[in-house]
């Protein structure tokens, strides 16, 4: 009878064993550790871009097979249907693209597809965190369709580079605002990539900063050849995201090039810090309110190329105004805010050489229409710049 049930002990132990030494994708209490998605949204005329950065992940570094984080692709390009993938190595090394999902045509712009396929990435792959790459054109906190119809508010001048940046979301005459975008994301996430242009504004990331713990973002516009991909998602693995290893490595990407393709602006924002910083900047609004109404923007350093004036430098701009021990308060909240910052001091014809690492629109130099439509931001509300 002892050998009987030592037998069985032994057996019991043995598929114990056998159980906990399977695939890391058996999932644990807690589900995978961490799963990113790069989300291209690249029905348009950047999808050439997107189709080679896609290939330029299968270079870089990837999750292995029984790795317990996950690296997701939705793909959606002009010549395919949109596609949810799996990228990992298998064990010798090869590249493996699984089909998580497939789907039929839709407009992968809109707020209700993104957050379809977010909650289908959950329900299926349940982590302790979650990261988004969001891919595509970008125009910040600017009304849909304002950006690039602008020829009939007064901009007339055509872009010699229009053909080389993305200039959040365009396809088929449809782009997703932002507070769209924020009502889109239906869990919180660790971080939030824009690889578009223009979103590294504070009223971008203010109208999403309880969605997520931190934002890589460009003030200015970037080039449509995007991120490094083969480069960036190494850092996104690491034990904690190394979101400042991601800024660093995209800019010396850029920052090695030659001529106009040596462009580019990326920073990083800690979004658990903006309210301070909303508290500072309401307080100095209040006491400057008709010297920004009349502010003359000249001298204020810009993000924007040809006559498209709705993003100049959050810093600078106050600095027009403020006082010098609240420019100095401005400043400490700032740098809790954007805690990493790189740039180039040109992008293509645009010179940069004051930078906080984040925009802001100046209403002296705005619209009626664009002052009443900022009044619905977040930022607005509370910081009462606009009243």
């Amino acid at each position: 009878m002892k050998k009987m049930k030592r037998s069985l002990f032994l057996f019991t132990l043995f598929a114990l064993v056998i159980l906990h030494s399977c695939s890391k994708n058996d999932l644990t209490d807690d589900g995978y550790n961490r799963v990113v998605i790069v989300y291209f949204a690249a029905n348009n005329n950047l999808s050439s871009y997107a189709e080679s950065n896609i290939e330029s992940l299968s270079e870089g570094y990837l999750p292995e097979e029984d790795s317990d984080d996950i690296l997701l692709v939705y793909s959606h390009t002009e010549k395919n249907l949109p596609v949810l993938l799996r990228m990992y190595k298998d064990q010798s090394g090869t590249v493996v693209q699984d089909v998580v999902s497939n789907y039929e045509e839709q407009n992968s712009t809109t707020p209700e597809v993104l957050e379809s396929v977010l909650d289908k990435v959950k329900a299926i792959f349940p982590a302790k965190e979650y990261g988004l790459i969001l891919w595509s054109h970008g125009t910040g906190w600017l009304p849909e369709d304002y950006y690039e119809n602008s020829n009939q508010y007064g901009v007339q001048f055509p872009d010699p580079y229009a053909h080389m940046v993305k200039s959040f979301g365009y396809e088929d005459g449809v782009e997703m605002d932002i507070k769209d975008l924020c009502n889109a994301i239906p869990y919180h996430l660790s971080f939030v990539i824009f690889d578009c242009c223009l979103m590294g504004g504070i009223e971008v990331a203010y109208e999403i900063k309880d969605k997520c713990d931190y934002i890589v973002a460009s003030p200015a516009e970037i080039l449509a050849t995007g991120f490094p991909y083969d480069r960036i998602i190494e850092p996104l693995f690491a034990k904690k995201a190394d979101l400042e290893e991601v800024c660093e490595r995209y800019y010396d990407f850029y920052n090695s090039q030659s001529g106009v393709y040596r462009s580019a602006t990326i920073a990083l924002y800690n979004t658990s810090k903006l309210d301070a910083l909303a508290a500072v900047c309401r307080k100095i609004f209040a006491a400057n309110r008709e010297q920004i109404a009349t502010l003359q923007t000249n001298l204020i350093q810009g993000y924007f190329r040809l006559n498209k004036h709705w993003f100049y430098d959050l810093e600078d701009f106050v600095a027009q105004f403020a006082s010098v021990a609240d420019l100095d308060e401005l400043s400490n909240s700032l740098s809790q805010v954007v805690t990493a910052k790189f740039y180039t001091p040109i992008f293509l014809d645009l010179t940069i050489s004051n930078s906080s690492g984040i925009s802001t629109y100046v209403p002296s130099n705005g619209s009626t229409y664009l002052d009443n439509y900022y009044k619905s931001y977040k930022w607005n509300t509370a910081t009462q710049m606009i009243k």
